[in-house]
């Protein structure tokens, strides 16, 4: 989705100059029909990098609604982050959310039309359609800018990352399959595989 592509873009852009490298690699796909780009996070997390302020992107990106799916199915956002929730389906959706970081409901609407949303505390944010109850995607609003969402084949890249000590975290579908620390090195690149 292009409007992703470029908060992605705008992302990279504000973040400083140490580099890190990781690659994941799946095995089986138990969630269909999404591609690995649209269903696989991988972020950091760490006390230093939640307590910094972070300006949210001026881009928003989107959760859209097509083919009767809400595509990604998986959507990491830096908290404060404002998500578009287009119709791009011949029919009504109802968007709702009842997760503790944000509960929304947006109401019904038409092909064409999109509504909004602002998450401003960092948690997972289950997203349904009160229409269709078979149609579900997941939030993941993070408290820093440093996360990927993978290609394709499995590769991802996580830039401009200050060293320290880190959690990293792969999250794939609907829950997070694997964590474990990590220590950043000034200078160094830094390659984590994940197996799945």
């Amino acid at each position: 989705m292009p409007a992703n592509d470029e908060f992605a873009e705008e992302l990279l852009r504000e973040r400083s100059l140490t580099r890190y490298e990781m690659h994941l690699h799946t095995s089986g796909d138990p969630v269909q029909p999404y591609r690995l780009s649209e269903k696989a996070v991988i972020y950091l997390e760490s006390t230093a990098a939640a307590s910094a302020a972070y300006d949210p992107p001026a881009l928003h990106p989107q959760l859209d609604q097509s083919q009767m799916l809400f595509r990604p199915l998986v959507l990491p956002v830096l908290r404060g982050t404002t998500v578009d929730f287009p119709n791009n389906d011949d029919l009504f959706h109802n968007v709702f959310s009842y997760s503790q970081p944000k509960e929304f409901d947006l109401g019904r609407y038409p092909r064409g039309h999109r509504r909004s949303v602002r998450f401003d505390r960092a948690g997972v944010v289950n997203v349904y359609c009160d229409i269709h109850s078979y149609m579900y995607a997941t939030i993941l609003v993070l408290e820093n800018p440093y996360f990927a969402v993978p290609g394709n084949d499995g590769g991802y890249t996580i830039d401009h990352v200050p060293p320290g000590a880190y959690r990293i975290t792969f999250w794939y579908g609907r829950k997070k399959v694997s964590e474990r620390p990590l220590l950043l090195e000034e200078g160094k690149t830094t390659v984590v595989n994940f197996d799945y």
